[in-house]
């Protein structure tokens, strides 16, 4: 069985565990820049190495057996060139979000990206938005294989939303800018007006964990809000089954950073809670508007304040578009035929690299 060599940003359970630990008939070492970033000890094992403690690339893959090299995210790829460079090791790098803008970047990242575009063999964007950002930035078209992020469906059972009196709203995602938190707490202080008895639970943890708490005494929001952060996913599991809305209100940050295609909303797609986005980045890859789902534009108060009185207003179109929207992940997100593509790109790229070997021979 061929080894693949992975380096991710942090080794926790949010960070894509199956695409390195799960991929059919390939096996893996995980590399971790440094055992800080060893955050979720539970996934510490004997194919988990440091970045930090390896003094020979050639010796380590040589030892380890190592076929393929895999960069989670573009910081990473460039990290990892110089094994490229020392082993000649085909590479691969998966593009994420924020890797394929200049946000927040240091001084000469697009000359070193356009580097690993130069010598990375594939590169695999989480969804079409982001493979036309690398595409404008030079990456060459034949080496983008659009790589979709899965979600389990095998423990995200479908069920039909229950339609009552209550207009319950849930959010999860990191208390970042891109995540659009405050602009959907600003839009529920609306539909309060309307709705006085909504609530409105926001599930994630970050930087504006405090700012967030602010806003929620500025704008009075009382009981009827709730930040809770990160929970284990039976809680999260609870929390979705109360939840009759799901919205994530996702827009480009101030300083250039967006998503890719959030988990959390496919699987609130996949169990049957109905979802409100915005027509940001690669969430038109996911909701179809009017669909199975309802989208607005980003980064408008009004107008996610709307989007949520519509939902709450039509709520004989939630079978509708719960029906639909699972369908539309067990066509296209669902992990385990995800990960069957993912191991179809490594077996493509690396019978394309044996067969260039035995033309030079």
């Amino acid at each position: 069985m061929r080894r693949v060599l992975h380096l991710n940003l942090r080794v926790d359970p949010t960070q894509y565990i199956p695409q390195i630990r799960q991929v059919p008939n390939y096996d893996y070492i995980h590399l971790v820049r440094q055992p800080k970033y060893m955050v979720d000890k539970t996934l510490l094992n004997e194919k988990v190495y440091y970045l930090s403690e390896i003094f020979s690339k050639k010796d380590y893959v040589e030892k380890q057996k190592i076929s393929l090299i895999h960069a989670h995210h573009g910081q990473l790829g460039m990290l990892l060139l110089p094994f490229k460079e020392e082993t000649g090791l085909p590479i691969v790098t998966s593009i994420r979000g924020r890797d394929a803008t200049l946000a927040n970047q240091p001084v000469g990242y697009l000359e070193n990206m356009k580097k690993l575009f130069a010598e990375g063999e594939q590169f695999y964007p989480v969804c079409n938005y982001l493979a036309e950002k690398i595409m404008d930035w030079g990456c060459p078209p034949e080496k983008i294989r659009v790589l979709y992020g899965g979600v389990d469906l095998e423990h995200l059972r479908y069920r039909r939303p229950i339609i009552g009196d209550t207009q319950n709203i849930l959010s999860m995602g990191r208390l970042v800018e891109k995540k659009g938190h405050h602009i959907l707490m600003q839009a529920f202080k609306k539909v309060k007006e309307k709705y006085p008895k909504a609530t409105l639970t926001i599930v994630g943890r970050g930087e504006l964990e405090e700012h967030l708490r602010r806003l929620a005494v500025q704008l009075n929001l009382g009981d009827s809000f709730q930040l809770l952060q990160h929970l284990p996913k039976e809680k999260v599991r609870e929390q979705m089954a109360r939840a009759d809305l799901f919205c994530a209100a996702s827009l480009e940050a101030s300083n250039g950073d967006v998503e890719g295609i959030p988990n959390t909303v496919k699987e609130a797609m996949a169990i049957g809670v109905p979802v409100l986005s915005t027509n940001h980045a690669g969430i038109p890859e996911l909701i179809t508007h009017n669909v199975d789902g309802f989208l607005v534009e980003e980064n408008s108060v009004a107008e996610l304040a709307d989007g949520i009185e519509f939902m709450f207003e039509n709520k004989g179109l939630w079978r509708t578009y719960t029906y639909q929207a699972r369908k539309k992940v067990q066509e296209n997100f669902d992990q385990r035929k995800q990960l069957i593509q993912q191991s179809r790109f490594y077996d493509e790229l690396l019978e394309g690299v044996h067969h260039g070997n035995l033309q030079k021979n």
